[in-house]
């Protein structure tokens, strides 16, 4: 983490309208878990997404989108049976890769729950219980769930 003097204000708010030219260190947050996974971005090599990956894709598994610009994820991942402990699949279409990160392999990157903000070269998602309400969503979201755009 650096100053913010080196690096403009962190605005979970707006991050889905962000740009992410290099890929960013991600933090994945899993509150049902009381659980925190800071991945940085050098490591994230490690677990590309190989075409075996994806037959290993299950209930367990939840999908995050890192924005491009151009691409916006709509409505958030959530696990299909919220008792199942996750596995992450990360995607970073600007280079058209994925990474796939186990249940195990997250424990690698276990943290204490963040206190303060990540700075620019950083993103976070939340592994969603599956159970919030329509109304916890952030208003883009929200309003294009309830258009039934897709």
């Amino acid at each position: 983490m650096t100053s913010s003097a080196t690096h403009p204000a962190y605005d979970k708010a707006h991050e889905h309208l962000r740009s992410f030219p290099v890929l960013p260190n991600v933090l994945v947050q899993d509150p049902a878990r009381g659980a925190a996974y800071y991945i940085p971005a050098v490591e994230l090599d490690d677990y590309e997404a190989t075409i075996d990956t994806w037959a290993r894709l299950d209930d367990s598994t939840v999908t995050f989108v890192i924005p491009d610009g151009d691409l916006i994820d709509e409505v958030p991942p959530s696990l299909r049976i919220p008792e199942l402990m996750p596995s992450v699949l990360i995607r970073y279409t600007r280079a058209q890769k994925s990474y796939f990160l186990t249940h195990e392999d997250l424990q690698r990157f276990r943290v204490a729950q963040p206190k303060e903000a990540f700075d620019a070269e950083s993103i976070s998602f939340i592994v969603p219980r599956g159970t919030e309400l329509i109304e916890e969503l952030p208003l883009m979201r929200r309003a294009l769930l309830q258009s039934g755009t897709q």
